[in-house]
């Protein structure tokens, strides 16, 4: 698991640029960002920046991904402070990728900032959460979910300190069909990998209100499940909790 980090630096006021995020003046804050760049290096707290209880130092950057920005915005932070890209908030150690994915970005959005660092989609947080887990969560559209995958496969693969995939995740929620094809087949032993309470991606979806695509992703589940169980000679494959500090990917 990719593993980056800007120092911070002591607690700070919010300073002018990020009044100017927070306000979603974007117009501003771009002609604001390129007058002034050196304040987008600039670390503030951000009282209840997650859940409004979790306090946070936050660059502009991270400020602006909560709020869905437009990538004008976010390329005019990344040309004053490119370092900012890798940086992360000090609650969770949330890059700028995953605030932006849980917070609902669009596609747009999200190639942007995986334009400036594409291993971000590899980088999980302290509760060993890929942005993916976030964009699902959080009812990402497919095109999200595609982007997120295509550049790195193996997301589908990385599981969170609860024993959760981005399957579990998609399934619990109530994601599309083509989003959870696209992680079957993706890593289709995920199909009979259980959580750590045991749950396995079908019983995740009982989580979901009944519906004809529920019903139709059910199928295809199963499906799923009987063919890798085949492909294995009725071997299924036990999710196990790494050691400390090892890799977070199921191989």
């Amino acid at each position: 698991m990719m593993n980056f980090q800007v120092s911070l630096p002591g607690k700070k006021l919010v300073n002018e640029l990020s009044r100017l995020i927070l306000d979603e003046d974007w117009a501003t804050a771009e002609q604001y960002c390129r007058a002034y760049p050196k304040e987008a290096k600039e670390w503030s707290v951000r009282s209840g920046f997650f859940e409004g209880l979790k306090d946070s130092n936050v660059l502009p950057l991270h400020s602006a991904c909560a709020l869905r920005p437009p990538p004008t915005i976010l390329n005019a932070l990344l040309r004053a402070y490119p370092r900012a890209i890798m940086a992360k908030e000090s609650a969770y150690s949330r890059l700028p990728l995953h605030i932006a994915c849980r917070s609902g970005a669009d596609a747009t959005t999200v190639a942007c900032l995986i334009g400036y660092f594409p291993g971000a989609a590899q980088v999980e947080d302290t509760l060993g959460r890929l942005p993916i887990h976030y964009a699902l969560s959080n009812g990402s559209k497919p095109d999200v979910i595609d982007a997120l995958l295509r550049t790195a496969p193996n997301a589908a693969r990385a599981y969170d300190r609860r024993g959760w995939l981005p399957i579990h995740v998609a399934c619990s929620v109530g994601a599309s069909f083509g989003v959870v094809v696209s992680l079957i087949e993706a890593y289709p032993a995920s199909s009979v990998l259980v959580t750590e309470k045991g749950s396995t991606p079908l019983k995740c979806l009982d989580l979901t209100q009944p519906s004809s695509e529920r019903d139709q992703i059910a199928s295809y589940l199963r499906r799923a499940r009987k063919n890798y169980e085949k492909s294995r000679d009725g071997e299924v494959k036990v999710a196990k909790r790494p050691a400390a500090n090892s890799t977070r990917y199921l191989i």
